[in-house]
């Protein structure tokens, strides 16, 4: 009996230290996939914050010509304002240059030539 539980205690040790030699291979195994997927997942990321930086660079681009397009198109209607106006002041004299003067009213009142239309156009 003293040799069959010398023979069981062998063989379970033998047993014992294959599984934990699975085990240890396993957890080698695991850990080296573990690895690789984190190197994978730091390198996304590196390829990630790169893209952020291209994307913030471009974005600021943009920013800054909307700055300068809000600039150029204020600048262009106080310009058309000032246009609108002159052309209104200049209307509002030629009416009552019109209603005060009877030379002018003959004046305003003939057909404008054909070559003075086309320069208005």
């Amino acid at each position: 009996m003293g040799s069959l539980f010398s023979w069981l205690f062998d063989n379970i040790s033998n047993v014992l230290i294959a599984a934990l030699l699975i085990a240890c291979l396993a957890l080698a195994s695991l850990y080296k996939c573990t690895r690789d997927e984190r190197d994978v997942a730091l390198q996304n990321a590196a390829i990630a914050i790169e893209a952020n930086k291209a994307s913030k660079e471009t974005i600021n681009a943009l920013e800054a010509e909307i700055v300068k397009r809000d600039e150029l198109a204020a600048a262009w209607q106080e310009e058309l304002a000032k246009e609108r106006k002159a052309r209104e002041d200049a209307r509002r004299e030629l009416n009552t240059l019109l209603e005060q003067n009877e030379s002018v009213r003959d004046w305003g009142s003939e057909p404008v030539p054909d070559s003075v239309w086309r320069l208005l156009k």
